[in-house]
């Protein structure tokens, strides 16, 4: 039996993730520290003499217990603060690493872009002259040979997308390397690296989004789309959905295992559960599914991909309009308590909705999410949870400081049947949300006891959302 898959656990304040066990080592050292002065100071006074009574043995006995019981707390204490030390010190390293990686990789990419240009346009004859021999000689094989080529191809595309997709190192290189996409680009249409670095100063100040980031990256894209008709952030309109029995009141919630547990099917992709405390107010509970793969881009469906690109460059995607008609039909207005769980694309909605301030968020639970660059710096319960393997994470590039607590933990690997992007599956998520429920790391611990709980079910409402053409 394989162990089960360690978890990591980072954030609050920064972004280097650390093991759990390391985490969960240095808070018990100081709880035995704490526990043998305790111990010590209830000795100490059986050391002293007693009125009327010769110190005997016993006294000595204790006092010898006492200062060996006070020794070892020193000793735990001292063992503890290395520790913590040495976590700190490979966090400000891990940080002085990623940045120097930043500061190296704009000027590179843009290089690489150039080089790419100058390569396309010495092969594309000789490139295109042999893709042209290619597509000929395909067309003259008989069937059944232009079929066992076809299925030939389709396994090496899975067995490189196993190989590739689902790896560590791949989403670890996509998150350093996907922030400078843009250096690349606009290297490859031959912008000057000057003229570049100018324009990327002018970014803050003008497009609200930091040069070299993803949402820099995703903001173009997002511009690109919308001219092809991409539709991204276009007007949609949501419908509630009856019932399919006679509805009981919601159950709830229980920790992040029980909120991932009611994430709907893109199908119907947004859930909205309303509960009543003891004063009588109302707390909004909502799930927000992941992307609908098979939506046409820029199609009705609004979880499609034209709205993941729009929710990176942080614009108002299609899918996050859905998910506030929602929570409005619902009843939810501006001070209204919220809390928001998202998978994929609908981790990224529940992450910008709990920032924008249009409501109270009393919490943020996100899993598989491309959020690395979107910082929560609310004062809520917030954790983000991501499998190390999983490339759709990446694309958000690399996590930088936040309030959220960071949870990263192995898939647990591949099974006979797995298709592509298999530590993408929800169903993965939900063991590992389970197992970030267990913790004792007491940063995850105290983020997932805030989460709120109890409360008077109301009602629970499913919704279905559409683009609308008036836009």
């Amino acid at each position: 039996m394989s162990p089960e898959p360690s978890l990591a656990i980072g954030g609050g304040g920064g972004s280097t993730v650390i093991a759990e066990h390391l985490l969960v080592a240095e808070h018990r050292l100081a709880q035995c520290a704490d526990d043998c002065e305790r111990a010590a100071r209830r000795l100490r006074p059986l050391g002293a003499p007693l009125p009327g009574e010769a110190f005997d043995a016993t006294g000595t006995v204790a006092e010898t217990a006492a200062a060996s019981l006070s020794r070892s707390s020193d000793e735990l204490a001292r063992l503890g603060t290395a520790l913590r030390l040495a976590l700190d010190g490979y966090e400000a390293a891990d940080s002085a690493v990623r940045t120097a990686l930043d500061h190296l990789l704009a000027p590179m990419a843009g290089l690489v872009g150039a080089a790419a240009r100058s390569l396309l346009g010495a092969v594309s004859g000789p490139l295109l002259a042999a893709l042209g021999v290619a597509a000929a000689g395909y067309a003259l094989l008989p069937a059944s040979s232009r079929a066992a080529l076809d299925e030939s191809a389709r396994d090496g595309l899975r067995l490189l997308g196993e190989r590739v997709l689902d790896d560590e190192t791949t989403t670890m290189m996509a998150g350093l390397l996907l922030p400078h996409a843009d250096d690349a680009v606009l290297g490859a249409v031959g912008v000057p690296r000057p003229i570049v670095e100018r324009v990327q100063s002018m970014m803050p100040t003008f497009g609200g989004v930091e040069p070299g980031s993803v949402a820099a990256t995703a903001g173009v894209a997002a511009v690109l789309g919308a001219a092809a008709g991409a539709r991204g952030a276009a007007p949609v309109e949501v419908r509630r959905l009856p019932p399919v029995t006679a509805a009981s009141p919601p159950a709830p919630p229980v920790g992040l295992a029980g909120r991932v547990a009611r994430i709907p099917d893109p199908a119907q992709p947004v859930r909205v559960e309303v509960y009543r405390g003891a004063g009588g107010a109302a707390r909004y509970e909502v799930y927000i599914a992941g992307t609908a793969h098979d939506a046409p881009v820029g199609g009705e469906h609004p979880w499609d991909n034209a709205s993941n690109i729009s929710l990176v460059a942080e614009h108002d995607a299609s899918s996050l309009r859905a998910v506030r008609a929602a929570l409005a039909d619902a009843g939810a207005g501006p001070g209204s308590s919220v809390v928001f769980t998202g998978y994929s694309q609908g981790g990224a909605v529940a992450t910008l909705l709990a920032e924008s301030g249009e409501f109270r968020t009393a919490g943020l639970v996100t899993v598989g999410a491309p959020t690395g660059g979107m910082p929560v710096a609310g004062d809520y319960p917030a954790v983000a949870i991501g499998h190390r393997d999983d490339i759709i994470t990446a694309l958000g590039g690399a996590p930088g400081a936040t309030e959220a607590v960071l949870v990263t933990a192995d898939s647990g690997g591949r099974e006979e049947g797995d298709g592509l992007l298999a530590a993408h599956d929800l169903d993965g998520y939900r063991a590992t949300a389970a197992r970030a429920d267990a913790s004792e790391a007491p940063l995850l611990r105290d983020a997932v006891s805030g989460l709120p709980r109890g409360g008077l079910g109301q009602e629970a409402i499913d919704y279905t959302a559409r683009r609308r053409d008036d836009d």
